[in-house]
């Protein structure tokens, strides 16, 4: 065997044993956020690492643990989040810490956003904010409604910030695409465009977490008050 092969051998084999689960998953994120979410394939992730791509599956049995594994990554800061006991609170702090995750990493939610995040490890944060609705007295059912809608709008959010809001005022690009309306057609879009420049992401989706939190709140108040009234008994009497 040339010297150069037995070199590039021997350096291959050194850089599998420094190889780590930890430092696979770190690799992956970066290169997602550095070339996209299309990046991510097990010989790029090689390269990245300066080993073979199947030196991966040693840590890794295929592409699809790999994602799971980047997902708990992404999610690992809910773990340390402080939820509270106030519901609303807990949700509300639950949705804004994982519109943080997509901020802070939008390539990356790009590629795992719309698949679910169900290992125990990112089940955990679930059941956390499950225990505090139904410690203020939600039935499991109701909680899961609530902490379903307010993920759900938390990711929906995240996804459609990361891939570019369909109107957007508070950005050059997208007030240039209002502006080429024509003003007869789209007299809110185009006529009152600079009423919405005002408008940034991170204002927009608080107003609407808000609105949906106060929903939730009398929702439940009006149910409860329907519970109150059925068990109270009737005034009237029966008649012989």
């Amino acid at each position: 065997m040339p010297r150069a092969a037995v070199s590039d051998a021997a350096a291959n084999r050194r850089s599998q044993r420094r190889l780590t689960r930890d430092l696979i998953l770190d690799r992956a994120v970066a290169l997602i956020e550095a070339e996209g979410p299309g990046a991510l394939s097990m010989r790029r992730l090689g390269s990245a690492l300066g080993v073979e791509g199947m030196a991966i599956y040693h840590h890794f049995e295929g592409r699809d643990e790999l994602l799971s594994a980047i997902g708990d990554r992404l999610l690992e800061p809910l773990h340390q989040l402080e939820l509270g006991e106030d519901w609303r609170e807990a949700c509300r702090r639950f949705a804004l810490a994982l519109r943080g995750l997509a901020v802070a990493h939008p390539a990356t939610f790009q590629l795992l956003g719309l698949q679910p995040f169900d290992t125990p490890s990112a089940l955990r944060p679930v059941e956390r904010l499950l225990a505090v609705l139904i410690a203020r007295g939600f039935d499991p059912a109701a909680a899961l409604t609530i902490y379903r809608a307010t993920v759900s709008y938390a990711r929906g959010y995240a996804l459609a910030e990361a891939t570019g809001f369909t109107v957007d005022a508070a950005l050059p690009a997208g007030r240039r695409r209002l502006a080429a309306l024509p003003r007869r057609d789209f007299p809110i879009l185009r006529g009152r465009a600079q009423e919405l420049r005002g408008l940034g992401a991170d204002e927009a989706y608080e107003l609407g977490l808000e609105a949906l939190l106060r929903g939730f709140g009398a929702s439940a108040a009006s149910q409860h008050n329907a519970r109150r009234a059925s068990r109270r008994p009737s005034s009237g009497r029966a008649r012989s």
